[in-house]
Parts: structure tokens; C-alpha cells; sequence
């Protein structure tokens, strides 16, 4: 998997952890938000929305 596995990356890994998602990144966090707007599931890092 290109960028490595992302629940193995720390959470200051922030390139690989964009890299891990590539292209669905952004629909991925658009999910995200929608269905968890306060954060209360957290169990892999996630990539910083752009």
C-alpha cells in the first residue's frame, strides 16, 4: 500500500499519513465530518484536510 498502512503511522507522520490516502482523501474526510463532527472515533491518523 503506497504511503504504508495508516493505522501503523503516528500521528506526526503527516506526509505519509496523505500519502497512505492518496486521491480519496478528501471524500474520506468530507465522511468524516459528516458522520462524526465532534471527533468522538479516533483510531488511525488522518490526513490534514487542504
Amino acid at each position: 500500500m503506497p504511503g504504508g498502512y495508516p493505522n501503523l503511522l503516528g500521528d506526526d507522520e503527516v506526509a505519509q499519513i496523505a500519502h497512505a490516502y492518496g486521491p480519496n482523501t478528501e471524500r474520506l474526510l468530507a465522511v468524516k465530518r459528516r458522520f462524526d463532527p465532534d471527533h468522538v472515533f479516533r483510531a488511525i491518523p488522518l490526513p490534514v484536510s487542504s
